[in-house]
């Protein structure tokens, strides 16, 4: 593990010597005097950037540990074609291109109101016999992102709803980054359960998840548990090791004019078939593959390493296989730390468990399908660099792009498309599958979800920037403007990349920006906090209904941040009509504002800003700790319709400190041991700031309950109203 750490020392690195550089000489300097200066540490930048990149390019190579090579490797590569773990290896998978939510999301959705009502119907004090169900609002969670902090804060938080009620009525618990383990926990070993979430936690955070040690002790004490833990990066590490037979010179020939460079099997032999007949295909093809071609069906699920192997070198080239990447590695380790369970034993050492189920997305559905837990929504963003029509001749554009993995699907918020969890992970060409494989390692959907070091060089840089004075922002300002474009695209490290089970779909072609997402044969997904640290997205899809969202945040820099009007942004670009717009917790105005966040401030702040201090005074004099916005304070920027929309109640519970706590000195906020990325942490540093999260939350439930019951009311009301229209 130690290029792990050279990794993030040079990344420190660079932070460290941006930080510390002697700003204050630049300050008094004109633009042009202070060129060199900001050149300077621009070169600084940009060398340490290209170190960086070369050095995790030659680690990744050699990713695994001595420990971790084969025969180990083959046997953990196995269990991803294991049938009794992988039943679906026997299912065929299609692409559903639809803004809508799935059939079985909605059955769940009917399922948990049922399921919820007497619960409900204590929370806000009525009788259950007089709740309809259709009345019950359906409750969100939007957890934030924040590494270990913010699953800690999460964890306390729901720890105080358990305990008040709260938690047993909500529908749908979404999450961004470090809340993504908090959540996970709740939907494996803890079942639910926050308390039994956190007692693992205590165990597991006494070590530290980046220690080659622990890591070599783990392996050897613990085979059947790290076998499923590292089954993904085998499997992937074994594929992209694969080499492919070379194909006859004469068809090696053909394809060179007639296929693109990452062409598959089924391309190839189109551009042979086109020039020598179909004949020429027996050149290509092995018999026993011919079946597969003939009848358009994927290839059977392999029974072993070795037939996997052989069915990927024969259904795609050695290039279409995605690249190994410290996401891979990085989502394992959260895995075997966060959600292998830890029990406290008298011998010192925790008892390690894990079912095989739970390195499955897909099996979390079936306590959802019951009703009996909400429906846990994990993300990430894509980074989209380019244009919407893939015209080379269009000036590039970038955009974040939200996709959603929940128990049933995997797609993409902002282009509609899905494809079943339990396929997530196949290479699909054609809306076809290419060769049958185990689903995506759940650890690898959190490595990915969490992965803020995949950050861009603007995003690392606007750490920096949020960190030093404000006297330091001013001479930084120049050098940021000058390279705003190039910092926003560039990643040092890499993005978790897997293929693109959207490649070629015939019914993305159809629309222009799913056309660019079927364009490419891999799909990269990163830390949403690149575009936002609350899950807001896809929780304003107006199919899915959501009348509360609950917003658990707890981000750094909390009162700068441009969450909330990034979130007016894209629910004003999907027709979120029911966001309640103007909605701003803090008075502070984010740091470089995009021009997007500075024009809708403008068009949809003006005149708010007395109601913005408003709440600001009462978060910090009045130690509110639970604001609710159920009414717009500014107009909507969507077309009207008609009658107004009913709006959506946002329930904003910031981490902080609080005068009445046991330690009312405490701050996450400059509390070194609550750093984003500390992931060693004694009982005493976790059981505090759970305990302040459990404490905020449990002051503000009687306001909580309140607008739960306003909620409830004003649902029923609308019903009412609509069901007497259409008498």
């Amino acid at each position: 593990m130690a290029w792990l750490v050279s990794a993030k020392g040079r990344l420190d690195g660079l932070a460290s010597q941006v930080q510390h550089l002697d700003w204050s000489a630049f300050t008094g300097f004109t633009a042009e005097e202070s060129e060199q200066p900001l050149s300077a540490v621009q070169a600084q930048l940009n060398q340490q950037i290209d170190e960086t990149t070369a050095a995790l390019g030659h680690a990744v190579q050699n990713m695994l540990p001595p420990q971790l090579q084969r025969p180990w490797v083959a046997e953990c590569a196995q269990l991803c074609i294991d049938r009794e773990t992988h039943p679906e290896l026997l299912k065929t998978t299609s692409v559903r291109v639809s803004t809508d939510i799935c059939g079985q999301e909605v059955d769940f959705q009917q399922v948990r109101a049922n399921s919820i009502r007497n619960n409900f119907a204590k929370f806000i004090g009525v009788s259950a016999e007089s709740v309809d169900v259709r009345d019950i609002p359906v409750i969100g969670i939007a957890g934030s992102g924040g590494g270990f902090r913010a699953m800690i804060a999460t964890l306390g938080s729901y720890r105080a709803m358990h305990q008040a009620g709260l938690a047993q009525c909500v529908t749908y618990d979404a999450a961004v980054s470090g809340s993504s383990w908090a959540i996970a926990a709740l939907h494996t070993y803890a079942d639910g359960n926050p308390c039994k979430a956190l007692e693992s936690v205590h165990e597991a955070m006494k070590s530290s998840m980046f220690s080659t040690s622990n890591l070599t002790e783990f392996v050897n004490e613990h085979d059947r548990i790290a076998k499923h833990v590292f089954a993904n990066i085998a499997a992937r590490y074994l594929l992209s090791a694969a080499k492919v037979d070379d194909a006859p010179a004469d068809a090696a020939e053909l394809q060179s004019g007639n296929a693109p460079e990452q062409a598959t099997l089924a391309d190839r032999i189109l551009g042979v078939a086109a020039t020598q007949g179909y004949r020429a295909i027996d050149a290509l093809v092995p018999e026993k593959y011919r079946s597969w071609l003939d009848t358009g069906r994927p290839a059977p699920a392999p029974v072993s390493v070795d037939e996997l192997l052989e069915t990927a070198k024969n259904t795609l080239r050695s290039v279409s296989v995605p690249p190994l990447s410290i996401v891979d590695l990085y989502g394992a380790l959260l895995f075997r730390k966060l959600l292998v369970q830890h029990t406290k034993t008298d011998g010192g050492k925790p008892e390690l468990h894990l079912d095989p189920q739970w390195v499955k997305l897909s099996a979390q559905r079936a306590a959802v399908d019951q009703g009996r837990l909400p429906m846990p929504i994990y993300t990430a963003v894509r980074h989209f660099i380019g244009t919407d029509d893939n015209d080379p001749d269009k000036e590039q554009s970038h955009a974040y792009q939200w996709f959603e993995f929940n128990p049933y699907e995997v797609g993409s918020i902002d282009h509609g498309a899905w494809i079943p969890s339990w396929a997530f992970g196949r290479p699909m060409v054609n809306g076809r599958e290419q060769f049958k494989i185990g689903e995506a390692h759940f650890g690898s959907i959190i490595g990915a979800a969490s992965s803020a070091f995949c950050a861009s060089v603007k995003a690392m840089v606007m750490e920096i920037y949020m960190a030093v004075p404000s006297v330091v922002r001013t001479a930084m300002d120049p050098l940021l403007d000058r390279i705003e474009h190039g910092s926003e695209i560039a990643h040092p490290i890499p993005p978790y990349t897997l293929y693109n089970p959207f490649y070629r779909t015939e019914a993305a072609s159809d629309g222009v920006g799913l056309a660019e997402l079927g364009n490419k044969p891999f799909l990269s997904l990163m830390d949403a906090g690149m575009e936002n640290n609350l899950p807001f997205a896809p929780l304003l899809r107006p199919e899915r209904g959501v009348d509360v969202i609950v917003c658990l945040d707890a981000s750094a820099n909390i009162e700068i941040m441009p969450w909330f009007a990034r979130a007016e942004a894209w629910a004003g670009d999907h027709g979120a009509e029911r966001w309640p717009w103007g909605a701003r917790p803090w008075a502070a105005d984010p740091l470089r504002p995009s021009k997007v966040e500075v024009t809708l401030d403008q068009s949809t702040l003006s005149g708010t800003r007395s109601v913005r201090e408003s709440m600001n005074r009462r978060i910090h004099e009045d130690n509110i700790r639970c604001v609710v916005f159920d009414q717009p304070v500014a107009s909507s920027p969507l077309p009207k319709k008609g009658s107004v929309p009913r709006p959506m109640t946002l329930l904003y519970l910031p981490l902080l400190p609080n005068s009445k706590f046991r330690d009312p000195k405490f701050d996450p906020e400059t509390a070194d041991f609550c750093g984003t990325f500390n992931d060693q942490w004694t009982s005493d540093q976790i059981d505090l700031l759970a305990d302040l999260a459990s404490f905020n939350l449990t002051q503000e439930i009687e306001r909580i309950r309140e607008a739960m019951t306003v909620a409830y009311k004003r649902k029923r009301a609308h019903r009412l109203f609509q069901e007497g229209l259409h008498r």
